[in-house]
């Protein structure tokens, strides 16, 4: 239940992904809330990062495939009267090896994107698995 309470918030940011999201992801559900499983495995640069996220998003065929694009995506996502979003960030490890300023660039978009969903009053939350957390800084979701 406690998921319920944070997702109607009107929560936004990026957080360290819970040891189980089966919780979060059926709290999503009930709530309306669609969930975006970006599931990284085997992406290990800029282009596999964003060709992978026009898949999981189902971004339109004219998808810029650049950040500047994406971020506008991200942002639309917001515009189409959702209640929010929530992205769970999973095996990102081998891209942030390979790639650590791809991961910095897409995590500072993200955030922006959770701001401009802040603004509008609706959820944006993104959990990122520990091994995809560059440091390790994310907080726990509460």
């Amino acid at each position: 239940m406690k998921y319920d309470t944070i997702l109607r918030s009107g929560r936004a940011g990026l957080f360290a992904a819970p040891r189980l999201a089966g919780p979060l992801r059926t709290a999503a559900k009930r709530a309306g809330i669609p969930w975006f499983d970006l599931d990284l495995a085997g992406v290990r640069d800029k282009n596999g990062f964003l060709k992978r996220c026009a898949q999981v998003f189902d971004l339109p065929g004219y998808f810029g495939g650049n950040w500047d694009a994406w971020h506008e995506a991200l942002r639309d996502l917001a515009g189409e009267g959702a209640p929010g979003a929530v992205v769970h960030w999973r095996n990102g490890g081998e891209l942030a090896r390979r790639a650590p300023e791809s991961v910095l660039t897409a995590l500072e978009i993200l955030q922006d994107a959770a701001l401009h969903w802040e603004s509008t009053g609706r959820t944006f939350v993104v959990v990122i698995d520990r091994d995809s957390a560059p440091g390790g800084g994310l907080t726990a979701l509460r």
